[in-house]
């Protein structure tokens, strides 16, 4: 990532042989039904040839104005939450005096406007920490409650689709009970007739509504998932696309597309940075390698993401370069292992760096989440320290690549899911927190987390953020179309609508005019259009009053911080059948098995159940006759007040270790 590119200067005769000139500028006004103006509706004109859209938004008098267009057809779309889509076809790009009227959205018109926040919201958990757990483990690659999460791609059903889902295993094990009849129960077929009406939010207005939004339609409908991207110093716009196994490219001046599939063997490239050497490097998640491209002879250099003594490595991640490190080392995380790499970019030499265990992090608690799954990175401007996140381990964590060992020190943020990290010139560390809806500022020096929630932070699922040039901290809005963009200074936020609706971005970068960049991931299908994009976004004025919101950040440090993430949840005991005895046996059902318990796992069935059963020999001869009897008393009545028991066996130790303990 760099925080600004300097282009390459292009030549006169080149520069006006690759552009149609003159540039066009189309203009007009936006009314309701009564010929009111319309202020803050999305105005896009679409280039089909360059695959362009290019949208502004009405101002307080309903006009509008989008210009370097060029002098061909464009198809017209005016948006705003509340109002219906209104079309225009073949208008040309000098159009002026263009009045287009708005008129109220209804019914499923109005339905479909509703943000993924917005209808993730109409899910419900019994408490904060369960839904914070359904975020971290089931929003990963896609929003929630969309169109195309509700329409599963045939021939797989609902009950299909989120069973699979479901047998990745990280939710709760209550969770994991009841979450495929919740989520059927909310959005399959005509449930969201049930939910309540869609009430749109405020048009944009004041900065909000001065941006100039570019997006680039790239590649082929229904295989866009381009990951990350990078601003070449040739200037053309790099992407990656992780399911095809390619490297795209974008000329901004001529909306020319390429396309570089890796080598055989090589696959899934993840991130995407612009090395010292003029060159991209991407990490090759699936296949466990690095890779150069090379922008001039478009060849790629291929070597493992491990050390050399391994031949792959599990999951290589995010990567970040330092444009001040002599070297030019390439930095990257390693989502497979607890571990963060350096490689060097001419002797392809990988050094590993074993991050901390459980425990050993700085006001580690309760909610290690076993301490993996390194994810976001990115290199101090100040110290030139590397600072990388564990989404699942909750952490952040430091190493000193001047000293051998990297004297790594990690610490607890005070909200869930670190994710894409990064580090302001001033050595302020910036974390989204992708689980709890929030995104936060650590002090190193002070080692105080000052932390912000995001409006309606429960429903939001921020995946990264980026710092300007100028400070201001822009986090992706992952979970409702849109990117905010930060004051520190101010604390104000501004949240910028984007042209199409599912845009999951996972990535934020900025040219050297401080302009914004994102590309757009996960399922094309969910997509609105089913394309992935490239995205441009400029501020055109930060003058006009209005338009943001006034957070209020939270100073959090020492055991505060393990106290606002570490609040067990209420534990929620089973129904049985009224018996002597049904309320305790519920409280029973709900301890944990003791960890010497199936320490060692069979490898058949018979296998366990021998496992299980020596066990229970071994104990049951440690107890008292007046003891046994108890376990069979209670065990008859366990079976007579619930004849389907998930797994007897483990109920079974449950109810032998409470007798065992005394317990009352």
């Amino acid at each position: 990532m760099r925080s600004s590119i300097c282009f390459a200067v292009i030549s006169a005769f080149v520069l006006a042989s690759a552009l149609d000139a003159p540039a066009e500028t189309m203009r007009g006004t936006v009314v309701d039904q009564s010929g009111k103006a319309v202020a803050g509706v999305m105005i896009s004109a679409f280039d089909e040839g360059h695959r362009k859209w290019v949208s502004t938004f009405s101002q307080a008098d309903g006009s509008y104005q989008i210009d370097g267009l060029r002098d061909v057809d464009h198809t017209v779309r005016a948006r705003l939450m509340g109002q219906r889509d209104e079309w225009l076809e073949d208008v040309e790009g000098s159009a002026t005096r263009l009045t287009i009227t708005m008129q109220p959205a209804t019914g499923l018109d109005l339905e479909d406007q509703r943000p993924a926040n917005s209808a993730f919201g109409m899910l419900k958990f019994d408490n904060a920490r369960d839904k914070q757990n359904f975020k971290m483990f089931c929003t990963y690659c896609h929003q929630v409650g969309t169109i195309g999460f509700r329409t599963p791609e045939k021939p797989v059903d609902w009950e299909t689709m989120l069973r699979r889902m479901d047998g990745f295993g990280g939710l709760y094990p209550h969770t994991q009970k009841t979450i495929v009849q919740r989520l059927i129960n909310t959005y399959k077929d005509d449930a969201i007739k049930k939910w309540p009406t869609f009430v749109p939010p405020p048009a944009p207005s004041g900065t909000a509504a001065q941006a100039r939004i570019t997006a680039w339609e790239i590649g082929k409908r229904i295989e866009g998932s381009f990951h990350d991207l990078e601003l070449g110093p040739d200037g053309l716009v790099y992407a990656v696309n992780i399911s095809k196994h390619r490297v795209v490219t974008l000329d901004p001046r001529t909306g020319e597309q390429r396309s570089y599939p890796l080598p055989q063997g090589s696959y899934a490239p993840h991130s995407i940075e612009l090395g010292n050497d003029g060159h991209m490097w991407l990490t090759l998640c699936a296949s466990g390698q690095m890779a150069k491209f090379d922008i001039k002879t478009r060849e790629y250099t291929i070597c493992s993401s491990a050390e050399a003594h391994e031949r792959r490595g599990s999951y290589p991640h995010t990567l970040r370069i330092n444009p001040e490190d002599p070297e030019g080392l390439i930095w990257y995380t390693d989502a497979g292992r607890n571990s963060c790499f350096s490689l060097h970019p001419e002797t392809l030499k990988v050094k590993e760096y074993h991050l901390l265990k459980a425990g050993q992090a700085v006001a580690a608690g309760k909610g290690e989440s076993r301490g993996i799954t390194p994810y976001g990175l990115d290199f101090s401007p100040l110290d030139g320290m590397i600072w990388y996140s564990k989404l699942n381990g909750n952490r952040i964590g430091r190493i000193d690549p001047m000293a051998p060992d990297g004297d790594i020190k990690e610490w607890n943020p005070p909200f869930r899911g670190p994710r894409r990290l990064h580090v302001a010139p001033d050595g302020m560390v910036w974390v989204p927190g992708f689980g709890s809806g929030v995104f936060g500022k650590f002090n190193p020096e002070t080692e105080q987390w000052t932390v912000y929630d995001l409006p309606d932070a429960m429903n939001q699922i921020p995946y990264a953020l980026n710092i300007d040039p100028r400070g201001h901290v822009w986090i992706c809005g992952t979970g409702n179309d849109t990117l905010n963009r930060f004051d520190p200074k101010t604390e104000q936020l501004v949240e910028f609508r984007l042209p199409m609706r599912v845009s999951y971005t996972r990535e934020i970068e900025f040219d050297s005019e401080g302009n914004v960049w994102v590309s757009t991931s996960g399922p094309a299908r969910h997509m609105e259009r089913g394309y992935g994009a490239i995205i441009k976004l400029e501020v055109l004025r930060d003058d006009v009053p209005g338009g943001g919101i006034q957070l209020a950040g939270k100073v959090i440090a020492g055991e505060d911080i393990i106290a606002a993430v570490d609040k067990p949840p209420p534990v929620k005991l089973p129904m049985f059948k009224d018996s002597p005895n049904s309320t305790l046996l519920a409280r029973i059902s709900v301890t944990p098995l003791p960890k010497g318990y199936m320490a060692v796992k069979g490898t058949t069935d018979k296998d366990s159940s021998a496992i299980h059963q020596a066990y229970v020999n071994g104990r049951m001869a440690g107890l008292t006759e007046q003891q046994i009897s108890r376990v069979a008393q209670l065990w008859n009545e366990r079976q007579r007040i619930d004849d389907k028991i998930q797994n007897a066996g483990a109920e079974f130790v449950r109810i032998m270790e409470f007798v065992a303990r005394g317990d009352k």
